[in-house]
């Protein structure tokens, strides 16, 4: 709890230091911005781990099946504080007869950075040389057990209250009005929003499908990509511009079925990228996953996709409907190293002339690879990533060109509920400056995780 307190009074401001205001403007989802600044579920200048441990079910893990699961079940390590600390109440007892648990994480960071003030296009980590709070995390969940024959209903409700990581992860239509500009020299009103960033049911039909089906309806983090919003449950704090530049949430519905030992397929209807049920930015989109796991195997390949019925720039509401195409291959080279390879390729219509990419078609595609070591002690976790992207116009960073960059990390729990994670990154531009008028940034980075 004291450390929880600490890091909550860090973020609030650091001496020396400009106030958040100083920043530019991050803009409401849809919002014109004039200056090439954006999160990333926007165009510019506007909106348009562990892999078991998803937080989205897409299941990138290597589909090990029940055996594997009775095998660990013996092992299965005590829940955190919170859930804890209620069970003797009766409130959780009420809780764990109903299959419910709460938990959540505190995640704060600092970051050294060649740049002076931000460094965008880099997000969530955005600030230069001050201490960021990332996510007061809460999550209240009730899994369904697939294993089980037998008709469930679940849900999670996953929400940031409050953090930075809010600003980029807000859907348009669902609190955004907290992104809204309010000062005259745009700056936001509120630097810590808060986020509902998974709300959906889900329920499982055993006798839909060979081994039955889950659905789910709501907001859901989406299928698309290796990394995570969640910070607790994804490697680096310093995000990929593949995670950053393409879909954080889908609002719809999204069903799984089992074909097999080895063949899983999702497929749904939503209401697009990064908005909510209501918005006039609603429109028809289709998403879909191919997950191809052998029980017995160590590698597991994933196809998914994000396809508008439309995928062309809303002029009216200055919203960007794309298409995303993406694969992950996950490989077991042991039981200490594992290897990644994300790649994506997106593309989007009808760019008008006044936002940047425009007039015209755009496209952003890359690969992230990713070496994740687990040492002799399982307490340090050595992260390696390497990622090429290229923003062919500039549409999604505002700066056209390949980027490159490199990031090395350490993730170190001294006891389970803390992880301490050092990061050092580079990023390099080919053909624009988009670091404060430089083609290159390095930035250094420690991130601090308490889990509840």
């Amino acid at each position: 709890m004291n450390s929880m307190i600490l890091l909550t009074a860090l973020s609030v401001g650091q001496p020396g230091v400009s106030p958040p205001n100083a920043l530019p403007a991050i803009p409401t989802p849809g919002a014109v911005q004039p200056m090439p600044m954006t999160p990333p579920g926007m165009p510019i200048p506007m909106n348009g781990g562990a892999p078991p441990a998803n937080g989205n079910g897409n299941g990138n893990g290597n589909g090990n099946g029940e055996e594997e699961k009775k095998e660990e079940e013996p092992e299965a390590p005590e829940p955190y504080a919170l859930m804890r600390i209620l069970s003797t109440t009766r409130f959780g007892e009420k809780l764990n007869e109903r299959g419910v648990s709460i938990s959540g994480w505190v995640q704060g960071n600092y970051t050294l950075s060649s740049s002076t003030k931000n460094n965008l296009p880099i997000t969530f980590n955005d600030r230069a040389d001050f201490w960021q709070m990332n996510q007061n995390f809460l999550r209240i969940d009730k899994a369904i057990d697939t294993s089980k024959s037998e008709f469930q209903l679940g849900g999670r409700a996953e929400l940031i209250l409050p953090g930075t990581d809010a600003r980029f992860s807000i859907a348009r239509g669902l609190l955004d009005d907290q992104l809204k500009p309010a000062n005259p020299d745009g700056s936001l009103p509120n630097y810590y929003p808060i986020d509902l960033y998974q709300a959906y049911a889900e329920a499982f039909l055993p006798n839909l499908g060979p081994n039955g089906t889950s659905v789910k309806v709501g907001r859901f983090a989406t299928h698309c990509g290796y990394e995570l919003v969640q910070g607790a449950e994804t490697p680096f704090l310093q995000r990929s511009y593949l995670f950053q530049y393409n879909p954080f949430t889908h609002t719809g519905v999204f069903a799984t079925t089992q074909l097999n030992d080895t063949w899983t397929t999702s497929y749904g209807v939503v209401a697009g990228n990064d908005n909510f049920i209501g918005d006039p930015t609603n429109r028809a989109t289709l998403i879909g996953q191919l997950k191809w796991a052998p029980k017995e195997g160590k590698t597991s390949v994933l196809f998914n996709t994000v396809v508008s019925t439309n995928p062309r720039f809303d002029r009216d509401e200055l919203f960007a409907h794309y298409n995303v195409y993406n694969m992950i291959v996950t490989h077991n080279v042991s039981d200490k190293l594992t290897y990644v390879a994300d790649a994506s390729f997106s593309h989007i219509n009808g760019v008008p002339e006044f936002v940047v990419g425009g007039p015209g078609s755009a496209t952003w595609y890359g690969v992230a690879q990713y070496l994740i070591y687990k040492h002799c002690n399982d307490k340090l976790t050595s992260n390696f990533r390497v990622e090429l992207f290229e923003d062919t116009k500039g549409f999604r960073t505002g700066f056209k060109g390949l980027y490159t960059e490199v990031t090395y990390g350490l993730a170190y729990q001294p006891i389970r509920a803390l992880t301490l994670r050092p990061t050092v990154r580079y990023d390099y531009n080919n053909n624009s400056k988009p670091f404060e008028g430089k083609a290159n940034l390095v930035t250094a980075a420690f991130d601090m995780i308490l889990r509840f």
